[in-house]
């Protein structure tokens, strides 16, 4: 199945974010440093960042990008999901298998 994104807003209305957001998601952990928020998440566990994590998420995922990998696209769609959750003040809800 694969890990599934959803956007919450303050009052944790739980929207999905569209199967292709857990695809870019997935694509993209495998290049995060060790250290990074994102490598927290756990393809079989749940994970919730708010918006001031999400800000260092987005800080992360711009390293990524500046990198050459494989991933970029995956990576600049996946921020910008990130980015209607910080200008909403809402959360971001990973749900693993």
């Amino acid at each position: 199945m694969g890990l599934a994104v959803y956007i919450e807003d303050q009052n944790h209305q739980r929207v999905h974010a569209g199967r292709q957001a857990g695809a870019h998601l997935e694509a993209i952990l495998p290049h995060v440093d060790a250290d990074a928020l994102l490598a927290g998440v756990h393809p079989h566990g749940d994970t919730m960042f708010n918006s001031p994590q999400l800000l260092r998420v987005m800080g992360e995922i711009d390293l990524l990008l500046e990198r050459n990998f494989d991933a970029k696209g995956d990576a600049a769609e996946f921020k910008s999901i990130l980015d209607e959750v910080v200008r909403s003040r809402g959360y971001l809800w990973i749900s693993g298998d």
